[in-house]
């Protein structure tokens, strides 16, 4: 026992410090181009066009007119200095803040030594002031924390200098970014942001401190009941759960687990946090606008990597190299709901875990469920002039958001993984205005007992309550009297199971089902319809097994077959290389008959 127990000790010592010290991707970024020196936002410019291997034009993407969206939520964006010029696309409108990146701390000093750091002369910290903006510094620190906290006079020579900057340009605040910290580090990092908070609000009580928080917090280096009453946000570093040095191809920012034997998701990080005592309206879900890229051993997923290369991607890199990111190297991970491409590069297998319009969407909608303060995004400029991903904050974070009909709900487990002990949240189901809410749990497996849903007809939970769930009682099939019910979930500390799947629909008042014919013998949902890149199709009451899909377009041309096993109760159909126009889905099985149903790509 005693060996045994010593081994344990001597493999934690191993692994735990090189997940502590991991390189995240705003360090390998900065120490990629601050190589370079100070340089104008041109030669920023000449050196992302290389990189993008394109000509860009930086013209104002802006639309005319008045715009007539409010954000509800906090959207908070990073721009690094080799962005250049890029913000002159970003969408004013529907950002909040602007945080400039980044003050170096020297730990010796407390003096910035990164050169490119340019926030008293640069222009992007002018426009967005000018457009009403909140303005933030980002300081960061990768290394050498020790002598950092040895030092009171490097500490105060921080402290003043910061705030001497937000005075010349009428900031708004310091974002801190200490990463590879770890257990050592947990007091003298409270001690400082309370000097540190205190320095900034005898300065100007308006100044806001903001902290940057680990996607997982490996050695409980922050102590959150001390840090919340400190702060006035925190941005989660959602993103590196896989990273450059990782043996095996991931996803950037699982939304759920991408393998069972690594179960880090978004899901669990924000679980985390608010059960260590954070309040959720301050967290902010840092999610990327950048993918990674591995040569792997295989062509299977999930994958090793060989080591050889790895590479970050930005979705304007996807965007600007459709050859290699074509849709059919595109694919589809239904466990992690990420998008990946893999392709052959010089007889080498790659692949590129990477984030597109539906999978960022759908993290969103989880920012949403958990009642976060709004999202965090690394990096501004990424996109470069992509107007999607800004449509996308719109219709998600701003008053022109809409409740859609058709959608597929989970717990936070996603579709194929157990939900996580300690989860306590409740949020709005709903559909447009003068339609009814139908919900339709086709699974439901939640801990007896211990593990609780429920769900109320209304907004919120003053409404009447429709039942209270646990174990296999499952909801079923109802028909809402409104067009919104709350749904609330709680877990306790131990023992989690498969949890619940629901299919939300829209009624007409007084009918109990928008399903008619034969339909009703396969209640399938298909959705976004139109849609653009991924097709959802989902279905249950489901009869004698196999059953086919086909896929038809307007010329009769079949473009999609599909067979299916009883197992399966929802798949993924990747669109994006289908003509725009009308095409029809056909379901089939062997006794009950033939439905169809009506797709629009566009």
């Amino acid at each position: 026992m005693m060996i045994r127990n010593l081994l344990l000790l001597l493999i934690l010592a191993y692994l735990l410090p090189a997940q502590v010290i991991r390189k995240g991707i705003m360090q390998e970024e900065h120490e990629k181009y601050k190589i370079f020196g100070a340089h104008t936002e041109e030669f920023w410019d000449s050196i992302r066009t290389k990189e993008l291997n394109r000509f860009i034009d930086f013209q104002s993407k802006q639309s005319s007119g008045t715009n007539t969206c409010t954000l509800t939520k906090r959207v908070f964006g990073w721009h690094p200095y080799w962005v250049g010029s890029a913000y002159q696309n970003y969408q004013w409108a529907y950002l909040s803040d602007l945080c400039y990146f980044n003050y170096e701390v020297n730990p010796s000093s407390g003096q910035n030594s990164n050169a490119s750091f340019a926030w008293t002369t640069a222009s992007v910290v002018t426009v967005a002031k000018n457009q009403g903006k909140k303005i933030h510094i980002c300081a960061t620190l990768f290394s050498n924390h020790s002598t950092f906290w040895a030092s009171t006079s490097a500490q105060n020579t921080f402290i003043n200098n910061i705030i001497s900057l937000l005075n010349a340009r009428g900031g708004d605040g310091v974002n801190i970014d200490f990463e590879g910290m770890g257990a050592s580090d947990k007091v003298p990092f409270v001690n400082f942001i309370t000097n540190l908070n205190n320095a900034l609000h005898n300065a100007n009580p308006n100044y806001e401190l903001s902290i940057c928080l680990y996607a997982v917090d490996w050695s409980t280096t922050f102590n959150i009941p001390a840090l919340d009453n400190l702060v006035d946000f925190y941005t989660i570093m959602g993103y590196e759960y896989y990273w450059s040095g990782s043996s095996q191809a991931g996803p950037t920012d699982p939304m759920y687990n991408f393998v069972t034997s690594y179960n880090y998701t978004l899901s669990k990080t924000i679980t985390y946090y608010i059960k260590q005592g954070a309040t959720p309206s301050k967290l902010l879900m840092g999610l990327p606008y950048y993918g990674r890229e591995w040569e792997v051993t295989g062509t299977t997923v999930p994958a090793n990597t060989t080591g050889n290369f790895s590479s970050s991607r930005t979705l304007a890199y996807i965007n600007n190299n459709p050859t290699i990111y074509s849709a059919s190297n595109k694919f589809w991970d239904s466990n992690s709901f990420t998008p990946f491409y893999k392709y052959v590069q010089s007889g080498n297998n790659r692949q590129c875990f990477i984030n597109d319009v539906y999978s960022l969407g759908r993290r969103y909608d989880m920012v949403n469920q958990r009642g976060l303060g709004g999202i965090a995004i690394w990096a501004l400029g990424y996109d470069d002039g992509m107007t999607s991903f800004w449509n996308l904050i719109k219709d998600k974070f701003t008053t022109c958001a809409s409740d859609v009909c058709l959608d597929s709900l989970y717990d936070m487990g996603g579709p194929n993984r157990n939900y996580y002990d300690n989860e306590n949240y409740g949020y709005v189901i709903g559909v447009p205005s003068g339609s009814l809410v139908k919900l339709q749990f086709y699974s439901f497996n939640i801990e007896n007992g211990y593990d609780s849903l429920w769900l109320y007809n209304g907004p919120n939970q003053s409404a009447p309550l429709i039942g209270a769930y646990t174990g296999t009682q499952s909801p079923g099939t109802f028909t809402a009297a409104t067009n919104k019910v709350f749904l609330r979930f709680k877990s306790d500390a131990a023992t989690n199971t498969f949890g619940f799947r629901i299919y939300k629909s829209c009624a007409t008042p007084n009918t109990t089902s928008i399903f008619n014919n034969d339909s009703e013998l396969y209640d399938i949902s298909i959705f976004p319809n139109p849609c653009h890149d991924i097709l959802n199709v989902s279905f249950s009451n489901i009869f004698e097994f196999p059953h086919f899909i086909d896929i038809f377009n307007i010329q009769g041309q079949n473009v999609k077959h599909i067979e299916l096993t009883e197992s399966v109760n929802e798949i993924f159909v990747d669109t994006r290389n289908w003509p725009s126009g009308i095409y029809f889905l056909k379901f089939r099985n062997n006794r009950q008959g033939i439905l169809f149903k009506k797709i629009i790509k566009e």
